[in-house]
């Protein structure tokens, strides 16, 4: 689900990635979460998240590669909220990743760099085509 148009892709992604700094980010590993804390968002590994968690969010984001592995532990993690009462969106990365066409959530960051530096390229052609005129 590769967005033709920059400025859709550019739109979608802002959307998830703030969809993401205000929740509880659940990834596999701390190159998952470095990525991510160079986007402003607080993740948490998946092994600190299940030593460690308490009850007191009522809802998780699980963001896990797009890969057999991740999508194991994406679906061992659902199971464990959902028998706990806390809701799990596993969703959201899912679709950004599709966004930015990454299997691998370390690899995000160039993409979203990407597709703000596709937008900002845009309106600095249309501002010269503008000043043309």
């Amino acid at each position: 689900m590769r967005h033709s148009k920059p400025y859709v892709r550019k739109k979608a992604v802002e959307h998830l990635l703030s969809k993401m700094r205000s929740a509880y980010v659940i990834v596999e590993g701390r190159h998952d979460v470095a990525a991510l804390h160079a986007l402003g968002i607080d993740a948490h590994t998946y092994e600190s998240t299940m030593r460690s968690f308490t009850m007191t969010c009522t809802s998780v984001l699980i963001f896990t590669d797009n890969d057999r592995r991740g999508r194991e532990k994406a679906e061992k993690l659902s199971s464990f909220f959902a028998e706990n009462g806390v809701a799990a969106d596993t969703a959201t990365g899912t679709r950004l990743l599709k966004i930015l066409n990454s299997v691998h959530v370390e690899e995000i960051l160039m993409p979203v760099v990407e597709a703000t530096e596709e937008n900002m390229a845009k309106k600095e052609r249309n501002t010269k085509h503008m000043l043309k005129s």
